[in-house]
């Protein structure tokens, strides 16, 4: 189910007795998880609240659980966090036993209780007899990363509700130094919010004074000029981060990470595979892929593989010590420029 649709079923007052969040989107979670707490806790008069991490606590404890009646109020509420029973590569194991309790369970849940179960992963496996229960039996929400333009709806809502006034410029400024992911637009979002407390507008001016560009956001306009063969500004963007305190080894791991994802996404694309199905595929931000697509379209395979193979080489002779960490980074450079 879409989470807009899954919120306003909340807000009409239907409650289902079991709900899966499946995602990584750490604001929609605690979005829904702390609605639904309120939507119960308004409708009894109390909240009972019982929360468990499934890393922590087997199946068993929860349904006991859930299938309890509580002494105070007519519904009660379980969360049951870190599940990852319904991925490719489960760490939390159940008997049969267990599997079938949980099975049986779903189809005919305690109508006193509502559960939620959290599944912090943006792939699960299709598969899997539990995952198929899952998806038919529970109000199931996906909470992946949202694409940019669902990000920027987001966002406008909030700047509505919130009720300060934010120029266009502003806001895509501001989604652009965080990548369009939306938990961190929206802790921005509550400073800025404070800011313009005193009745001042949100401008281009105040977004690059107050929102710090992301380690990321930086890393990426350092490839980019590194793919571009601007020497002088990829030397000045290192030199800028070096300033900021950022260690070298540090951030040639995360050139290497950049260039990989170059390196996967042409190839993925050379396959006919769309933007969003690398996304997934991958387990990477939309907005990430498009621009990695965008900054690896210019390049041939060949010199993209070349340009991977010299930074890992780096990369290997700085971490083991055969490298100097202060001048490896200008020594690659120099090789990449004359590939």
């Amino acid at each position: 189910m879409d989470f807009q649709k899954a919120k306003q079923a909340l807000v009409q007052g239907k409650i289902d007795n079991v709900y899966c969040l499946q995602g990584s989107e750490v604001y929609l979670q605690q979005n829904f998880r702390q609605a639904l707490a309120q939507k119960i806790e308004n409708l009894a008069g109390e909240l009972d609240l019982s929360s468990f991490d499934a890393n922590e606590v087997s199946i068993d404890t929860v349904l006991d659980e859930a299938e309890s009646y509580s002494f105070f109020v007519d519904q009660r509420l379980i969360i049951v966090d870190q599940v990852d029973f319904l991925i490719s590569q489960a760490q939390q194991k159940m008997t049969d036993g267990q599997t079938k309790r949980l099975l049986d369970y779903l189809k005919d849940p305690n109508p006193a209780t509502c559960i939620l179960f959290i599944v912090p992963h943006d792939q699960v496996d299709k598969r899997r007899k539990l995952t198929k229960a899952f998806l038919k039996e529970t109000t199931y929400i996906n909470i992946s990363p949202l694409g940019e333009a669902a990000v920027q709806s987001f966002i406008q809502s909030y700047i509505q509700s919130a009720d300060f006034e934010m120029t266009t410029e502003a806001q895509k400024a501001l989604l652009q130094r965080v990548d369009y992911q939306l938990s961190q637009a929206v802790a921005e979002l509550e400073k800025l919010k404070q800011f313009a407390q005193s009745g001042q507008k949100v401008t281009l001016e105040v977004v690059n004074s107050l929102v710090t560009r992301s380690l990321a956001s930086d890393v990426f306009e350092l490839t980019n000029a590194i793919l571009a063969r601007k020497l002088d500004r990829s030397i000045q963007i290192y030199q800028d981060l070096i300033l900021m305190k950022h260690d070298p080894i540090q951030l040639h791991a995360l050139i290497v990470s950049q260039f990989r994802l170059f390196l996967q996404v042409k190839l993925l694309q050379m396959q006919g595979i769309k933007q969003d199905e690398i996304a997934q595929t991958l387990s990477v931000h939309p907005y990430r892929v498009k621009l990695a697509l965008q900054a690896s379209r210019p390049m041939q395979i060949g010199e993209l593989s070349q340009l991977y193979l010299q930074l890992i080489q780096a990369d290997y002779q700085m971490k083991t010590g055969l490298g100097n960490k202060d001048t490896s980074f200008y020594l690659i450079l120099t090789k990449i420029m004359q590939l």
